[in-house]
């Protein structure tokens, strides 16, 4: 793709472009879904990408990546948005726009697949929240095992005396077909903290909507441990030291 006759469109734009070119090793590209626009000379185009360099970082290391064009205004627009899972990158896509089922094709090759219908109901719940969820904060530890749990606050949560949600993953190892997730919900970020250096601390009671306590999943190096009614021990996860992560290739 040329770009080299289009000027950023401002500077967050350009600070974008400055992050993409300084990375020491390129970043794996797991999904590229372009989009034409029906004005003469626009496109979208949208990526799902792991940085290496953010994972040894032990940072979120899945990237969405948003570029506009408009070639006829001699225009590109820059965009990215970390996430520690790659669903939740998946579901910034689809809020700026990108067509939910074609990115699904796309991406669906590079991971492992869903140990079980739990696992398939918080993900597509994900896929599609658009902006309902506002990350606080994630880790992941080094592995394996591998897990990751992720902190933000639920803008529709069904009780709103805990809005704010925990997503937890895990995956057994490197060998793993299959991943977990986990999703529930806390009265406050502080209490979420505190569970998450705490796990097999018990949860609080959520009624008939009980949340399994979270063994959970870590998509990009899913588990194999089926959740039983409370879910697997996913030991504590502290913000882990950093580690290198691999997407799966097929």
């Amino acid at each position: 793709m040329d770009l080299d006759e289009l000027t950023p469109a401002g500077e967050n734009t350009a600070r974008a472009l400055d992050r993409l070119a300084d990375w020491e090793n390129p970043c794996i590209t797991l999904a590229r879904y372009d989009q034409p626009d029906q004005r003469e000379g626009r496109s979208d185009h949208f990526y799902l990408a792991h940085d290496e360099q953010m994972a040894q970082q032990g940072k979120p290391f899945f990237l969405g990546v948003h570029l506009e064009l408009d070639r006829s205004a001699g225009l590109m627009r820059l965009t990215l948005r970390d996430a520690a899972i790659p669903v939740l990158a998946e579901a910034w896509l689809i809020a700026r726009g990108a067509d939910p089922d074609r990115l699904r094709e796309l991406i669906r090759p590079s991971e492992h697949d869903p140990a079980d219908a739990q696992t398939e109901a918080v993900e597509a719940m994900l896929r599609h929240s658009g902006t309902r969820f506002d990350v606080h904060d994630s880790a992941s530890t080094p592995g394996p095992p591998y897990t990751t749990w992720v902190i933000a606050t639920d803008n529709e949560a069904p009780d709103p005396a805990r809005p704010v949600a925990v997503f937890v993953g895990h995956q057994d190892g490197d060998d793993s077909e299959t991943f977990t997730l986990r999703h529930l919900h806390f009265t406050s970020v502080e209490d979420a903290y505190d569970w998450t250096r705490t796990p097999t601390a018990p949860l609080p009671q959520h009624g008939s909507a009980a949340t399994a306590r979270a063994g959970a999943a870590r998509p990009a190096r899913r588990s194999t441990s089926p959740a039983g009614p409370g879910g697997p021990d996913v030991g504590p996860a502290h913000p882990p030291a950093p580690g290198p992560h691999q997407p799966r290739t097929r």
